[in-house]
């Protein structure tokens, strides 16, 4: 799976404090992936509570990004 945080639409939100890739990478500068054979391990431990869950959502083709103030008027 590959994540880039600035392309998601929780990117600079109190969600992404919350976020497995936050929480792992503090956040990361580029582009992450996360191998798919790792998905049992990380499914186990966001279970057990000891690791947060991904909170990656795909920004929608038409929303601006966080801090984007183009589109206010």
């Amino acid at each position: 799976m590959r994540i880039d945080c600035q392309e998601c639409s929780m990117y600079q939100t109190s969600h992404c404090d919350d976020c497995l890739v936050t929480a792992l990478l503090h956040p990361p500068d580029d582009i992450v992936e996360i191998d798919d054979e790792l998905d049992p391990q990380l499914q186990a431990l966001t279970g057990a509570g000891l690791i947060p869950v991904l909170r990656f959502r795909p920004r929608a083709p038409d929303e601006a990004p966080p801090g984007d103030l183009a589109g206010t008027a």
